[in-house]
C-alpha cells in the first residue's frame, strides 16, 4: 500500500494514501508499482477496506487506466489469494473474457473451450457469477444450461478437467474475497481494474492464456501484464462484446509479437435473437455435432484454433482449422462434451 502522505494540512496513510495516490487527476496522481497494486487489490480482497474506499479506489482507477505493470500487480494478488490446484499431468489454456457476459450474441465460449480440448489443447474457462455493467450471459449460465452446475465447487472443476480436457472454474469458489467486491462492483456500475485483473490468474497452475477484451488499448496491456507476471505464452482476442471467441467477419488475435492472420468473411453475422443461455447451450451442441454453420460455426471454430495456437498445438491457422474440422466431424467434440457433463456432478 502506498507509504503516508501529506497534502496541505491534511494526511494520508493506510489506504486512504493508496486512493490519493491514484486518484488526485491528470497532474497529482501517479500509477502505482507493481508492489503497491498487490498490497492494495490483497486490501480490497480480505475486506480491510470500507465499501467507501473500495468503490473511490476503483472509480479512480477507472479514470486513470492501469498501466502494465500495476495490472500485473492487482492479478499477482489474486493469485497469491487463489486456492491452488495442479490437475495431474494437465497443464490447461486459462481462457476468459469479460465476466459481464454477452448480451447481443450467443455466448460461445465454452463451445471454443470444448473443441479445443477435443483437439488435444486442455481448456479452463473461468468467470462468476451474472456482473455488471452488461449482466450478459456467461460460460457458467450455459454450462447450467447444458445440465452442469451453476456455480462448480473446485472440486468438480477438476474432475471435469481431468476427465475430458475442458473444464469451468468459478471465480467466486477459488478467490477468497471475490464475492464481496464482485458486489461492490455492481454498486459501482462501471468497468473497473478488478474487470481487467480477474481475466488473468493462473488457475490450476496455468502458464498459457486466451484472454478477450472490447477496447483497443486493452490488448497491448493484458499481453505486457502477462509478460511480466512470466505467461509462457498469450493470445488476447478482441472478441465478441469482449469475450475470448473471435468475431467472425473481422477477427482480431494477437500474441506478444505479431497478430494472428485470421480469416475474414465479411459477410458473416451473429444471430442477435440467440443470446439467452438456453439458446447458446443448444448452439454449443450442434456446432460441436457438426449441426450448426454459418457465423457462429466459424467463431467457435476460431476460437478453438486460437487456443491451440496458444496451447502450441498448431503451427499455423489452416492447419488449426483443418483440426478442428476434423474433430466436429469424428464426434470427438460431442464426446468431449459429454465427459465434461459426466464429470461436472
Amino acid at each position: 500500500m502506498a507509504e503516508q502522505e501529506t497534502w496541505g494540512r491534511s494526511s494520508y496513510a493506510g489506504f486512504r494514501a493508496t486512493i490519493k495516490t491514484v486518484g488526485t487527476g491528470r497532474v497529482g496522481s501517479r500509477s502505482l508499482s507493481f508492489e503497491e497494486a498487490r498490497e492494495a487489490m490483497r486490501a480490497l480482497l480480505a475486506g480491510e477496506t470500507t465499501e467507501a474506499q473500495a468503490g473511490a479506489f476503483l472509480i479512480a482507477m477507472r479514470v486513470k487506466g492501469e498501466e502494465p505493470e500495476e495490472l500485473a500487480g492487482l492479478v499477482q494478488a489474486l493469485r497469491d489469494a487463489a486456492v491452488s490446484r495442479q490437475p495431474k499431468a494437465i497443464s490447461a489454456v486459462a481462457c476468459a473474457g469479460s465476466y459481464d457476459g454477452v448480451l447481443g450474441a450467443p455466448q460461445l465460449s465454452l463451445a471454443s473451450a470444448v473443441l479445443a480440448a477435443a483437439c488435444g489443447a486442455p481448456c479452463l474457462i473461468h468467470c462468476g457469477d451474472t456482473l455488471g455493467p452488461k449482466y450478459g450471459t456467461n460460460p457458467a449460465d450455459v454450462l447450467a444450461a447444458l445440465g452442469g452446475p451453476a456455480r462448480p465447487g473446485l472440486d468438480a472443476s477438476q474432475r471435469m478437467l481431468e476427465s475430458s480436457g475442458a473444464t469451468l472454474l468459478h471465480s467466486g469458489e477459488a478467490i477468497p474475497g471475490w464475492d464481496r467486491l464482485a458486489r461492490i462492483r455492481d454498486q459501482i456500475g462501471l468497468r473497473g481494474p478488478v474487470h481487467s485483473a480477474e481475466k488473468l490468474v493462473d488457475h490450476f497452475g496455468a502458464r498459457r492464456f486466451v484472454v478477450g477484451y472490447a477496447h483497443q488499448p486493452y490488448g497491448p496491456r493484458i499481453v505486457a501484464a502477462l509478460e511480466l507476471l512470466g505467461a509462457e505464452s498469450t493470445v488476447a482476442v478482441r472478441g465478441i462484446e469482449g469475450s475470448d471467441v473471435p468475431r467472425p467477419a473481422r477477427p482480431q488475435a494477437a500474441t506478444g509479437t505479431a497478430p494472428l492472420d485470421l480469416p475474414q468473411q465479411l459477410n458473416l453475422r451473429m444471430p442477435a435473437e440467440r443470446s439467452s443461455a438456453a439458446d447458446s447451450a443448444e448452439l454449443t451442441r450442434m456446432v460441436l455435432a457438426g449441426e450448426e454453420g454459418g457465423a457462429v460455426r466459424t467463431a467457435v471454430v476460431l476460437g478453438a484454433v486460437i487456443r491451440l495456437w496458444a496451447a502450441g498445438r498448431c503451427d499455423s491457422v489452416a492447419s488449426g482449422v483443418a483440426d478442428a474440422e476434423t474433430t466436429i466431424s469424428s464426434g470427438r467434440a460431442t464426446a468431449t462434451l459429454e465427459q465434461m457433463l459426466a464429470a461436472s456432478t
